[in-house]
């Protein structure tokens, strides 16, 4: 498989945008870019950055939030104090919203600057447009998953690689080898926010993943990992 010049992953995506929004004026003359097209690429980047580095994370913050919540309430021992509902996030104001396909959108503008008379490869390696050659067995893809302790908290230490975008985890909670689908996670690491169950001195958790290219899993799961919480006093 060809790798493009675009980069694997949201947030490096993001720098990348970025990158062509900021440098596309410098060439805006020799490469006849018009105003429209400068705006349509500011207003892309700005909101997929918006998407990626302000919304994904403050909602993912919530969601573990909700979780915990969710747990106490329905396994914490009686007599626990009854938590604060977790409030929703609270975020800047959004920028200028585009139709969707921006990255389909930005592959037409840049294959439309790469077929300009004027342009070169210097042009092309200053805009990031120059993408190697790479390829990869998208059937050996396999995640390797490490565990630890965050604040108590199992934590699945994971790496994204250089073709993948995400990975759902899955979790038996029972060591009866009963997976159950845990979640999707785009930026390593996960930190599980399950509550131990009561009157329990410590328990095993067994975790294993499998990467996702786009909507799609790929590859094979990785090998189950365990991880011990001991009550703390």
């Amino acid at each position: 498989m060809k790798a493009h010049y675009l980069p694997p992953g949201d947030p490096p995506k993001v720098s990348w945008l970025k990158n062509l929004a900021n440098k596309t004026p410098t060439y805006a003359v020799v490469l006849d870019i018009t105003p429209a097209e400068q705006t349509s690429i500011d207003n892309d980047a700005a909101i997929y950055e918006y998407i990626v580095i302000t919304m994904q994370p403050a909602y993912k913050t919530k969601v573990q939030d909700i979780t915990s919540f969710k747990n106490i309430m329905r396994d914490g021992p009686l007599g626990t104090p009854t938590p604060l509902i977790p409030a929703a996030p609270t975020l800047p104001a959004a920028p200028t919203m585009v139709e969707p396909g921006i990255f389909k959108r930005v592959a037409k503008f840049v294959q439309r600057l790469k077929s300009h008379p004027n342009y070169t490869e210097n042009i092309g390696e200053d805009l990031g447009i120059i993408g190697g050659e790479m390829t990869f067995e998208q059937s050996e893809l396999k995640p390797e998953l490490k565990g630890d302790l965050d604040a108590n908290r199992p934590k699945i230490i994971w790496k994204k690689g250089p073709f993948v975008d995400s990975i759902d985890l899955y979790v038996d909670r029972q060591l009866n080898d009963n997976y159950e689908y845990l979640t999707n996670d785009s930026e390593p690491d996960y930190i599980d926010t399950y509550t131990m169950p009561p009157d329990v001195a410590s328990v095993v958790y067994r975790y294993k993943g499998i990467y996702r290219i786009g909507d799609e899993q790929v590859g094979q799961y990785s090998d189950p990992i365990t991880i011990t919480v001991t009550r703390q006093t």
